[in-house]
């Protein structure tokens, strides 16, 4: 596989020091370097930023005695998007790839994204991701089964057409990453987060390579206890609602399904009539079609449920 050019290339590796209890997964980050370092197309260098201190990072990062392996710490703990940043800052090449310290990439996942963006510059604004191998109970699963059409939002791809788009799958030119860093302090939706604002803000492109090129772990204990996993509906919905003038009320719809209601019905905090009233704020920005059927699926059955638990408390 030829590529007319040879532009550079650095990766991003955000990482942070786990609890001892999850002490192992420490230790997927010298799998994910293993990973960038058997690449077909030499990548220029690797900057593993530690989102505070980690000795074991600095230990993984050591041993490998590579000097295109630097690391970066931050100090202060600010979270993947700021981690992500001070990468992007030090790198110096055309294009940069992300990687999650727990994901691993295909042998072949740069070159194949080089080709495919082979016709634009590291001055345009275009990033490249590919399908994604993903873990499901011990069996595979490719996602996305395809790539946008040219007439789809980034958000209408992710939330209407079954669309996946991940942090350690996207390679993106310098000319896009100097308009669009990542928001810091975000605690979830850092990827969809830095889409939304390359399409919304920045009209950049998207190359898609139909490859599981990228593997994302999940079948590991303490995947569960990530931020994407633990009950924050409050702030998916609070951060959704920032991109509201530029998504369709289908797109806030489907968000709230897959990130909100359900999350706001196990919430413990709060009590029954307040769920139902938040609920109700909600749904108002769904079609009239959905909305009658969130209520049908969701609503009527949570409040079934709820009475049915106080007849039995008043025995």
């Amino acid at each position: 596989m030829e590529i007319s050019q040879h532009p550079s290339v650095d990766v991003v590796i955000p990482t942070y020091k786990r609890p001892k209890n999850r002490d192992q997964q420490n230790y997927m980050l010298r799998d994910a370097l293993n990973s960038v370092l058997r690449q077909s197309y030499s990548v220029n260098e690797v900057f593993v930023v530690v989102d505070g201190r980690s000795e074991i990072a600095r230990k993984i990062v050591a041993d490998f005695h590579n000097d295109r392996i630097k690391i970066i710490e931050s100090i202060e703990k600010k979270g993947g998007g700021s981690a992500r940043n001070l990468g992007i800052r030090a790198s110096k090449a055309d294009f940069v790839a992300f990687l999650d310290d727990d994901d691993l990439w295909n042998e072949n996942k740069i070159e194949k994204q080089l080709v495919a963006l082979k016709n634009y510059s590291p001055n345009d604004l275009v990033f490249s991701f590919t399908q994604v191998k993903s873990e499901e109970n011990d069996r595979y699963d490719l996602l996305p089964k395809s790539g946008p059409k040219k007439d789809w939002s980034f958000a209408e791809y992710i939330f209407l057409h079954k669309g996946y788009m991940t942090t350690s799958t996207i390679m993106s030119s310098r000319g896009l990453l100097a308009k669009n860093m990542f928001t810091e302090k975000l605690p979830k939706h850092q990827d969809w987060d830095w889409l939304f604002k390359a399409d919304f803000y920045c009209h950049a492109k998207s190359v898609y390579v139909g490859e599981p090129l990228t593997i994302y772990r999940t079948q590991y204990v303490g995947r569960s206890m990530s931020v994407s996993q633990r009950n924050t509906w409050h702030y998916s919905h609070e951060w959704m609602l920032g991109y509201r003038k530029y998504l369709s009320r289908e797109v806030i719809a489907s968000f709230d399904r897959g990130n909100v209601i359900n999350g706001l019905l196990d919430d413990h905090s709060m009590n029954k009539l307040k769920k139902i009233w938040i609920l109700r704020r909600i749904l108002s920005d769904f079609p009239d079609q959905e909305r009658k059927s969130e209520w049908k699926e969701h609503i009527f059955p949570f409040i079934v449920a709820q009475l049915k638990g106080r007849f039995h408390d008043e025995k």
